[in-house]
């Protein structure tokens, strides 16, 4: 356990640094600035990976292994995703209060785990382990669609109330370029929420139990969120959605699949 809490302290320590880093100005892709923080992404998804290890051979218990799982792919798609865009490079202060509670909620559940068997069968099966992944991935994108619209509803709110804010002006990306980056990760999301679900059909079919019992409160949230993502890209492209809308709804996805894959099982 020393070992755990020393991880989760150098984690923390290059959090605090992904902070300050977040509030320095990028001009543009050959920044010293963004090499500083490309190389803390990339230091933050090695400490990632190496927690990931350590929850895997010494605590025996689900929530633990995914939610480092969680941390380890969603800072994996924050790297390749500022490495080819400079636009979501500028977006990167919205995401610092996600992280801290990741990290938060991460730290705590660790220290606070009960052992469950559970953990043992989480990779014996392939259509299980293309199902875990691919539930990540589909959370990690949909947090980062959140993120991004965020940008575009507090960029409207001050336009309507014509006000003019140099950080969010200077800083983020345009309404345009926000907009369209938070669609491009929803139609990502589509595609891994797919994946996931049909990956668990198929392991739930190989288990031999019956097809009624696979429509769980879990499966029928991220079949909730699957409708209102495809909703959100269907009526947009027909008679168009305002960005506030378009936020509004993807919060509601998010609360759906946040609960689908985390709150069901702390309840539990």
């Amino acid at each position: 356990m020393n070992l755990y809490v020393s991880i989760e302290v150098i984690s923390f320590l290059g959090f605090l640094l992904f902070s300050l880093l977040c509030f320095t100005r990028i001009q543009n892709n050959t920044d010293i600035h963004r090499l500083v923080y490309l190389f803390n992404l990339f230091f933050l998804f090695i400490i990632g990976f190496l927690h990931y290890l350590y929850v895997l051979n010494h605590i025996s218990n689900t929530l633990t292994l995914v939610t480092s799982l969680l941390t380890l792919i969603t800072f994996f798609i924050f790297l390749i995703l500022s490495i080819i865009s400079y636009q979501f490079i500028r977006l990167r202060i919205i995401f610092i209060p996600f992280f801290l509670i990741l990290f938060i909620f991460r730290f705590f559940i660790g220290i606070s785990y009960i052992n469950d068997n559970d953990v043992f069968e989480l990779f014996e099966n392939k259509f299980l382990i293309l199902h875990i992944i691919t539930s990540l991935l589909a959370y990690s994108l949909i947090t980062i669609s959140l993120g991004t619209s965020f940008c575009t509803f507090v960029q409207d709110k001050y336009i309507k109330k014509m006000k003019f804010n140099k950080i969010i002006n200077e800083s983020l990306p345009s309404i345009y370029e926000s907009e369209l980056l938070a669609i491009r990760f929803l139609y990502i999301t589509i595609i891994f929420l797919i994946v996931s679900l049909l990956s668990g059909l198929y392991y739930f079919i190989e288990t031999g139990q019956k097809l009624i019992y696979f429509f769980n409160e879990k499966v029928i949230l991220s079949l909730f969120t699957l409708l209102i993502t495809i909703l959100i890209i269907v009526v947009r492209k027909i008679i168009g959605l305002s960005g506030q809308m378009v936020f509004k709804m993807i919060l509601l996805s998010y609360i759906f699949i946040t609960f689908s894959y985390f709150g069901i099982k702390l309840l539990g």
